[in-house]
């Protein structure tokens, strides 16, 4: 258990240490009732205040265990349609599950050009496309992994673009993008397709590429795609269990903390909580504790 995690979840290890201590004294309190200190063979009182210590010191030890290893989740709203839950999970699991457990949404974000293109040998290629350590780019390396290809997934989502008629804003010429696709879309646009195992996946535009294929997005645009998201899901989630990571940390290069972007998400959630009918799950990468605590 590392320092920093226990720092950045002091308050909560505090209230946690009085609830689980208050408990252990009330208990106590109730078996002094029908037993004295005597009954039991402590008669000193340095005994007692031993006992007190021990008391006070292994409930500050289980609390901090608890908090930091063993408590994955925190419910920070609900009302009677829905809620919104903060984790820490790795969302490659959750966006391919081994069996079906039941139906579930997953949001991957992705570039406005919805890039297939993963580039992990950068010596080979001139200014390399979708990053394999990005969530774009560990989807689509798992969805080739379970027997999806490159083209099965350009022609689905090119599919349900014709389906919706979503059009592209622009597009880009060769001399402007000389590799991967060059339609762009509208910030915000969201393509579902259908996963295995009850999973349906929301691709979601929510960064563009520069004129070097680096992914750029603002904190502007993100509040604007997750308030785009909450509409899209209002309509098409059917009130299945949603999952969505942090965005505008890391390569996305919006300049958030992960503390920032898990704010930001919270608070737009919350102003427009009358479009959440079901569970709203933001998953935090299990090893990314010292970067922020799920109870703030």
């Amino acid at each position: 258990m590392k320092v920093s995690i226990v720092k950045r979840n002091l308050v909560t290890i505090g209230k946690t240490w009085f609830i689980f201590m208050g408990s252990i004294f009330s208990l106590l309190s109730v078996i002094l009732s029908f037993v004295s200190w005597e009954d039991v063979g402590i008669n000193k009182t340095c005994n007692k205040i031993i006992i007190f210590v021990i008391i006070v010191a292994s409930t500050l030890v289980v609390a901090t265990i608890w908090i930091c290893v063993f408590r994955r989740e925190n419910m920070i709203w609900e009302n009677a349609s829905g809620k919104v839950t903060v984790r820490y999970d790795d969302i490659m699991k959750i966006a391919f599950p081994k069996k079906y457990k039941k139906n579930k949404i997953v949001v991957i974000p992705v570039n406005t050009c919805f890039d297939t293109q993963v580039d992990e040998d950068i010596a080979r290629c001139d200014k390399p496309l979708v990053s394999p350590k990005t969530i774009h780019g560990r989807w689509i390396k798992n969805m080739i992994a379970s027997g999806v290809s490159k083209e099965i997934i350009d022609s689905r989502i090119d599919e349900y673009m014709n389906l919706k008629g979503i059009n592209p804003i622009r597009e880009l010429s060769r001399e402007e993008k000389k590799r991967g696709k060059t339609k762009c879309y509208a910030n915000g646009t969201i393509v579902a397709m259908e996963g295995q195992n009850g999973i349906t996946y929301f691709l979601l535009a929510l960064s563009e590429f520069d004129e070097n294929n680096r992914a750029q997005s603002s904190k502007e645009s993100i509040v604007d795609c997750l308030k785009k998201l909450l509409s899209f899901y209002d309509g098409n989630g059917q009130g299945f269990e949603i999952y969505i990571t942090l965005m505008g940390t890391g390569l996305s290069r919006s300049g958030m903390s992960h503390e920032e972007a898990l704010q930001t998400i919270k608070s737009v959630f919350q102003l427009y909580s009358d479009s959440i009918h079901g569970e709203f799950n933001i998953v935090i990468y299990h090893k990314d504790k010292e970067k922020v605590s799920i109870f703030d």
